[in-house]
C-alpha cells in the first residue's frame, strides 16, 4: 500500500519533470513564453510540496509556514491562469494575479490573529485558490467553440477537478473534520492532486502541439500574400463542406482575373503587382458573403464559389466585384491606379457532383470577357440536358455555339455590349 511520503516524492518528482521541459521547450521556443511561466507556476507548487514534505494531514501550519505554503499554492494556479491568457493572446493581468497569489496565504497568517478559527481561515484559503481555478477554467471555456482545441479539454478536466475537490475540501473542513483527520485522506488527496496535475501539464504540451499543427495546415491551405486560400485549401473547403451534404452542389464559379496586369509589374515592379494582388484580394471579400469560397487561383486569377446561387445572383456578385475594382484607383508604390477585372460566371448544373465541368464554362466565360474588351462580367450559358447532348455535333460548331452562347451582363457603360 502506498505511504504519504512516498506519493509526496512522487508528486515532487512529476513537478520537477515537467518544470524541466516546460524549461527545454522555452529555449527552443523564446517567443513562446506561456512555457516560462507555466514553469513559473509549477515551480511555486514545488516550493510548496517540499515544505510540506514529512508534515501529517491532520496537523494545522502554522501562522508563517501556513502563510508561506499557501501563498505559493495560490500562486502556482494565479500564474497559470497568467500562463493560459498569454496561450491564448491575451494581455496577463499582472495586478490581479499577484493578489490572487498573495490573498489565500496573507488570509491564513492574518485572520486567526484577528479571532478567525482555523476552520474558517482555512474555507477562506481554499475559496480563494478556488477563484483561480475558476479563472483557468474560464480562459479556456471563453473561447468560441468552434475554435476550441480538442486537447484544451484535458487541461479543463484538470482544472475541472481541482475546482470541485477545493469546494468539497471546504464542506469536509466544516461537517467532516475526523475523516479530514485521518492518514487516508492525505493519500487520497495526494493521489487526486497527482492525477489533476498530471493531465493539466499533460494537455498544455499536447494543445501547443495541436495549435502548432493546425497552424501549419493552415499554412499550406492559404496563400501567403493575399492570405486567401489557395487551390489545396480551397478543394479542402469543398470536400469538407461536401461530407455535410449528402445532396450534390448547388453553386456558382466566378473567376475573375486581373486585366493588364502584366503592365502593371513592368510599370510599377513585382511590389506594385504584389499591391494590386493585395488590393484586389481586400475589395474581393468585401463584396462576398459570409458562406462563398475565395482563392487565389494563380497570378492574377482568383476562384469564388458562390454557395447556393443562380445565375441571375452570380451575375449580380461579380457585377458587384467589377464595379468595386473598377471604381476607386488602388494605392500601388505611392501611386492611384485603376485596376479593373475580367469575370466569367458559370452554374454548377444539376446533375454535375464537382465543379470541374462549371469551371471549365467559367473559364470559357473569362475568355470572352477579355475579347470582348475587358473590365465586364460574362455568363457561361448552363450545358443542355443529357438527352439534348446526345444528340451530335461537329466539334467545330459546338464549341463555336457555346462561345457565341455566353452572355455579356457586366460592362462599362462607356462601352457598347
Amino acid at each position: 500500500m502506498l505511504d504519504l511520503n512516498t506519493l509526496q516524492v512522487a508528486s515532487i518528482s512529476s513537478r520537477l519533470a515537467f518544470v524541466l521541459v516546460f524549461f527545454v521547450t522555452l529555449l527552443r521556443h523564446p517567443r513562446e513564453i506561456y512555457f516560462g511561466v507555466w514553469a513559473g507556476a509549477l515551480c511555486c507548487s514545488l516550493i510548496g510540496s517540499l515544505l510540506m514534505l514529512g508534515d501529517p494531514p491532520s496537523v494545522p501550519l502554522n501562522a508563517v509556514k501556513g502563510s508561506i505554503v499557501y501563498i505559493l499554492y495560490g500562486a502556482s494556479l494565479a500564474v497559470s491562469w497568467a500562463g493560459l491568457r498569454l496561450f491564448h493572446e491575451r494581455a496577463p493581468l499582472i495586478p490581479q494575479t499577484l493578489g490572487l497569489a498573495l490573498l489565500s496565504g496573507l488570509s491564513y497568517g492574518i485572520l486567526p490573529q484577528i479571532g478567525a478559527s482555523v476552520t474558517w481561515s482555512l474555507s477562506v484559503v481554499f475559496v480563494c485558490i478556488a477563484l483561480s481555478t475558476a479563472l483557468c477554467m474560464w480562459e479556456i471555456l471563453r473561447t468560441p467553440a468552434s475554435m476550441r482545441l480538442w486537447t484544451q479539454y484535458i487541461v479543463l478536466l484538470g482544472f475541472g477537478g481541482y475546482f470541485i475537490a477545493f469546494l468539497l475540501t471546504i464542506g469536509v473542513i466544516h461537517f467532516a473534520n475526523e475523516r479530514l483527520a485521518s492518514p487516508e485522506s492525505g493519500i487520497y488527496s495526494l493521489l487526486f492532486d497527482l492525477w489533476c496535475g498530471v493531465f493539466i501539464q499533460v494537455g498544455y504540451l499536447a494543445m501547443v502541439s495541436e495549435r502548432a499543427h493546425l497552424k501549419l495546415s493552415r499554412l499550406a491551405d492559404t496563400d501567403p500574400l493575399t492570405g486567401l486560400a489557395n487551390r489545396r485549401g480551397l478543394f479542402a473547403a469543398l470536400s469538407q463542406r461536401a461530407g455535410l451534404s449528402p445532396s450534390p452542389p448547388r453553386c456558382a464559379i466566378l473567376l475573375a482575373d486581373i486585366d493588364h496586369f502584366k503592365a502593371i509589374n513592368d510599370t510599377y515592379g513585382h511590389d506594385g503587382g504584389d499591391a494590386a494582388l493585395v488590393g484586389f484580394a481586400e475589395r474581393l471579400r468585401g463584396v462576398m458573403r459570409k458562406d462563398d469560397l475565395v482563392a487565389r487561383w494563380g497570378g492574377e486569377e482568383f476562384l469564388v464559389v458562390l454557395d447556393q446561387a443562380d445565375a441571375t445572383a452570380a451575375a449580380t456578385v461579380a457585377e458587384r466585384l467589377r464595379k468595386s475594382a473598377a471604381g476607386q484607383p488602388f494605392t500601388v508604390n505611392g501611386a492611384a491606379v485603376t485596376v479593373t477585372a475580367s469575370i466569367g460566371v458559370a452554374v454548377v448544373a444539376a446533375g454535375e457532383e464537382r465543379i470541374d465541368a462549371a469551371l471549365s464554362r467559367a473559364d470559357a466565360a473569362l475568355y470572352a470577357a477579355k475579347r470582348a474588351g475587358r473590365n465586364r462580367v460574362c455568363l457561361a450559358p448552363s450545358p443542355p440536358p443529357p438527352d439534348i447532348r446526345a444528340v451530335r455535333a461537329e466539334p467545330s460548331s459546338g464549341l463555336r455555339e457555346a462561345m457565341e452562347a455566353i452572355q455579356v451582363v457586366g460592362q462599362p457603360r462607356s462601352e457598347p455590349a
